[in-house]
């Protein structure tokens, strides 16, 4: 899947965040809001990996109950089944948002690991919560149409609301999430299971 870049300065403070990207370096020093730079993505095939069931976890902490209830409450509001957390899906989450980090790049995970993912970024003078964090993926919502995927946005383009059907998908039962910062930087990575925004179908 493939996202744009969203930048917001608040209050004129260096102080911004970008929901889900491809091929976007993140700047060494202090982030400006402005147009990003782009490289060319990968064109070779992936590899296929076979994927293993979800399982049924519990969070383990109270930041990943607050993930898990915030995505459960946009789903409580269209009809669609609450989602269960997954440790092996928060394992991998965690895994490419410290990858991420530890590169200083906000892109997806082109490893072929057959999940959904939706990515979050933030950094400057402020802390986000997890309620604002998935927040952003559930505005788009502003945006969005009811229909056959892809054409679900009012925009034309299903980008502008690729993270807010993931996150309410009816056919993904499975999230797992994780939040790793450094420095002033956060991000916030989510894996589901079954992926959604698939062709030809609804969302819910």
């Amino acid at each position: 899947m493939r996202r744009s870049l969203l930048l917001a300065a608040l209050a004129g403070l260096t102080v911004a965040s970008a929901a889900c990207a491809t091929d976007f370096p993140m700047p060494a020093g202090p982030l400006q809001a402005g147009p990003p730079r782009t490289e060319p993505a990968p064109r070779q095939a992936q590899p296929i990996v076979p994927i293993p069931l979800a399982q049924d976890s519990r969070p383990s902490s109270a930041l990943e109950a607050r993930l898990l209830a915030a995505h459960n409450v946009e789903r409580a509001r269209v009809g669609t089944p609450a989602l269960i957390w997954d440790d092996s899906l928060a394992a991998e989450a965690d895994a490419w948002a410290r990858q991420l980090l530890a590169s200083g790049r906000f892109e997806h995970d082109l490893s072929g690991h057959g999940h959904g993912e939706n990515l979050w970024t933030g950094w400057g003078g402020r802390t986000w919560t997890p309620e604002e964090m998935v927040g952003e993926w559930t505005a788009e919502k502003r945006a969005y149409v009811r229909g056959v995927f892809p054409n679900v946005s009012r925009t034309g383009d299903w980008t502008a609301v690729g993270h807010y059907t993931q996150l309410v998908w009816r056919g993904t039962t499975h999230v797992g999430c994780a939040i790793a910062t450094r420095g002033d930087r956060s991000v916030l990575a989510c894996r589901y299971s079954p992926p959604g925004n698939v062709d030809g179908r609804r969302a819910f």
